[in-house]
């Protein structure tokens, strides 16, 4: 792995951590290690979800083409 790719995924699992402070899932801070761990507690979430989200999506009444079904619900939001 080179330099700016591990400088990149530690800028990104700060950031996630930084978003997912106070919750159970997310990312945090090892000082024992010295690095972010990323928790995937949500797992098991997530099929149920993507269900929710392809059902909204499903029943929206003006979902233009392209990446506008998107924004109908975006359940990865829901995740963390």
């Amino acid at each position: 792995m080179s330099w700016q790719r591990s400088r990149e995924t530690r800028r990104r699992m700060k950031k996630l951590s930084r978003a997912t402070e106070y919750k159970s899932t997310g990312a945090w801070y090892d000082p024992d290690k010295g690095r972010y761990i990323k928790s995937n507690d949500c797992d098991f979430r997530k099929g149920y979800l993507r269900m929710i989200a392809n059902r909204r999506v499903r029943h929206a009444q003006n979902v233009g083409s392209g990446g506008m079904y998107k924004k109908v619900f975006d359940y990865w939001w829901e995740l963390y």
